[in-house]
């Protein structure tokens, strides 16, 4: 099967532009130490424990590091 340039160009773009697109979390300059303290929410595994998980920095942490709250989501 024959593709064209074009189409082969357009795919291309296409999927740089939608792996370069992704959402990534905000470099850490961005965010007071008071918003990350704050943003740590408990999410329960499937076992009926849990663990924590920052929302700004995408942190994962077995308990809640000191300083910090949690929201009750």
């Amino acid at each position: 099967m024959k593709s064209s340039i074009c189409t082969r160009i357009m795919s291309l773009l296409t999927m740089v532009v939608l792996v370069t697109g992704q959402h990534s979390p905000a470099p850490s300059g961005q965010h007071s130490q008071q918003e990350i303290d704050n943003a740590w929410i408990r999410v329960p595994w499937t076992n009926g424990g849990y663990y924590f998980h920052n929302t700004l920095t995408r942190e994962d942490r077995d308990s809640l590091p000191e300083r910090s709250h949690y929201c009750n989501e």
